[in-house]
């Protein structure tokens, strides 16, 4: 086990730097100059201030260069400075990957603690009333765009209930202070409602079919069939035979969601102004703030290759048939 996880995080490497030189390079395809980013509309700074400003970022040099400046200090820890913060990269990293977590933890929790047993009744009771809703629920999710649900949810039910719709605190009340920690929860609680109830509503649609395909697969079997036949519960065959064989594709996919656990979700968190990586992402690259993109890039795809790799593991935990080799 030791050995393949070795060589696994080897070939990282060469698919890091691969994956590096392509976003760097699309980073200068794009349109839009950092320094006017940085310095604002109508700041009336000079050519040759700007000149000098390039000259001091690093970005007189040309792009070969550049990049070898930017891997340099990468392996050294050093992501650079946000133009768009004006603060270190691993500072605003920190900041947003917390925040993004947060949300992301407490909306799988919640999403594959109501999808595996839905899922797994609708195997159970196929093309019954319940699967049937299910089936029509998990289409119409799967169908609908998370953004245009959360501008549905926003109208009719946080506008009418007075839910904060923006940001992760109120702001006045970060200003002057909280009177004490459970206050600042549940003022973080209140603003978490909104996003997560569209995150959570997102992820059931796909994962409750996904489980419930997974059990029907199984269920199918020739030993469930046996198990029936020696005289055991409905409950035992289900739960203790079916669904750990189940459990082998249900990983493949805990270990896809993993990783957005720490890389958020781009649309929703600019939607509801949720202070996370994926909303930093979507300014950074308006701003093209190269350092943040980049860093927050590179993040996402260590975190998709990391999940791959878990789910790898995972299989021989699950499934002892499986070796990994």
């Amino acid at each position: 086990m030791l050995k393949y996880i070795g060589k696994r995080l080897l070939h990282l490497i060469p698919v890091m730097l691969i994956i590096s030189m392509v976003l760097f390079g699309i980073m200068e395809l794009m349109p839009g100059d950092a320094v006017n980013a940085y310095l604002g509309v109508g700041s009336g700074v000079s050519v040759e201030q700007q000149a000098q400003m390039r000259e001091e970022l690093g970005l007189n040099k040309n792009v070969v260069v550049r990049y070898g400046n930017w891997l340099g200090r990468t392996l050294k820890g050093d992501f650079g400075k946000s133009i768009l913060l004006r603060a270190p990269v691993r500072d605003v990293m920190g900041r947003s990957i917390w925040n993004t977590f947060i949300l992301n933890f407490f909306g799988m929790v919640i999403a594959f603690a109501i999808s595996i047993p839905v899922g797994i009744k609708s195997a159970v009771k196929k093309y019954g009333a319940y699967d049937n809703f299910w089936t029509v629920f998990s289409l119409v999710g799967v169908s609908m765009p998370s953004f245009f649900f959360a501008l549905v949810l926003i109208f009719f039910v946080g506008i009418p209930l007075g839910l904060p719709l923006t940001l992760m605190r109120d702001p006045m009340q970060a200003v002057r202070g909280y009177p004490s920690l459970w206050a600042e929860l549940v003022d973080i609680g209140r603003h978490m409602i909104m996003p997560l109830t569209v995150l959570v509503i997102s992820s059931l649609a796909s994962l409750t079919r996904y489980v419930r395909n997974s059990v029907l697969e199984v269920i199918n079997q020739d030993y469930i069939r046996t198990a029936r036949s020696k005289g055991l519960s409905e409950k035992v065959v289900i739960y203790k035979h079916a669904f750990r064989n189940a459990l082998l594709p249900i990983v493949t996919l805990l270990g896809s969601y993993i990783p957005s656990l720490f890389g958020g979700s781009l649309i929703l968190e600019t939607i509801f102004k949720w202070p996370g990586i994926g909303n930093r992402l979507h300014e950074a690259i308006f701003k093209k703030d190269t350092s943040l993109v980049m860093a927050i890039n590179v993040f996402y795809a260590l975190l998709m290759l990391a999940g791959n790799l878990l789910a790898d593991i995972s299989y021989a935990f699950v499934d002892p048939r499986v070796k990994v080799s």
